[in-house]
């Protein structure tokens, strides 16, 4: 994997361009869409729209921010030990995640935040996965057991770290 390792130090780079797009705009166009998403989908329950308008984006950048650790860590490990299964679990759960957000902006027909860094790292994605499929570096069974570990350990992640970045909110804003 040695000469396809700047793909995998790609990752958090295009994990945070992608996550700064979202930081930057998330908060505001919450303010100005909360009313368009409850019309929408008014069977959605109340508490996914209470969380996500309500979280500040200092917030947010905190729940990113351990993602970005997290995810750093791990490539950072798995390039020293050059053993990439845990990196494949985490770039096959971010790659999914671009397709939930295009989903979104398909759903919505209007910008959201993060769909321009999407695509961005949709051509990033796609071209990592035609590598390892080309190069052979990961059969298509283990990388389909490895994006069920990277879900598996993405969900409680991302729960844990929402969760914090609410308590985060709590204190900034008693």
């Amino acid at each position: 994997m040695d000469k396809h390792t700047p793909l995998v130090w790609l990752l958090p780079i295009v994990f945070m361009l992608h996550d700064f797009e979202e930081i930057i705009f998330f908060e505001s166009w919450m303010r100005k869409n909360k009313a368009f998403l409850e019309k929408k989908f008014p069977k959605m329950p109340p508490w996914v729209l209470a969380h996500a308008s309500s979280l500040s984006t200092p917030a947010f950048a905190l729940a990113v921010a351990g993602e970005f650790v997290l995810l750093s860590l791990i490539t950072w490990g798995c390039v020293l030990f050059d053993n990439y299964g845990l990196w494949l679990a985490l770039f096959m759960v971010f790659f999914i995640h671009l397709f939930v957000h295009v989903g979104q902006w398909l759903v919505l027909r209007r910008y959201i935040p993060a769909i321009y860094t999407t695509f961005l790292g949709l051509v990033y994605g796609a071209y990592v996965v035609y590598t390892l499929l080309v190069n052979k570096l990961f059969p298509v069974s283990e990388m389909a057991l490895w994006t069920v570990v990277g879900v598996g350990l993405a969900a409680p992640s991302f729960v844990f770290l929402h969760k914090l970045a609410a308590w985060f909110d709590k204190r900034l804003h008693p």
